[in-house]
C-alpha cells in the first residue's frame, strides 16, 4: 500500500542571478519548501498571500546584510529575500521546477 504524508517538506538548490549595472552576479543557495495542498492554494482567505509566504520555510547558504551591516536570520532573512525582485523570481522558479521534476516519471 502506498501511504502518502501530505505534511511534507524538502530542500531545493535555488540559482539566482543578480544584474548590478552592466555585471551579472551568479549564486546558489538552498531553499525550503512546504508541500501545499491545492485546496490551500485557492483558499480566498489566502488569496491575498504571496505563493512564497505560503511554501516558503527556510533557507541555508545565503546571506542578506541587514541595515545595521549585521546577516538577517529568520523571518528577516526570508522576508528581504521575497522582497528582492531576482531572489523571489529565483525561488518561485525553483518551487515551480520542484513540484514539476518530482512529479515527473522517472526513465
Amino acid at each position: 500500500m502506498f501511504s502518502l504524508n501530505t505534511q511534507r517538506s524538502y530542500k531545493y538548490p535555488v540559482t539566482v542571478t543578480v544584474f548590478d549595472g552592466d555585471k551579472e552576479h551568479q549564486g546558489k543557495f538552498t531553499a525550503t519548501f512546504k508541500v501545499l495542498p491545492h485546496s490551500q492554494l485557492s483558499d480566498p482567505e489566502k488569496a491575498d498571500k504571496r505563493l512564497l509566504d505560503l511554501v516558503l520555510v527556510d533557507v541555508e547558504g545565503v546571506e542578506v546584510a541587514g541595515e545595521d551591516g549585521k546577516p538577517l536570520q529568520g523571518e528577516d532573512l526570508l522576508r528581504a529575500l521575497k522582497d528582492d525582485p531576482a531572489a523571489s523570481l529565483a525561488l518561485i522558479s525553483a518551487y515551480q521546477e520542484s513540484i514539476t521534476k518530482k512529479n515527473r516519471p522517472r526513465t
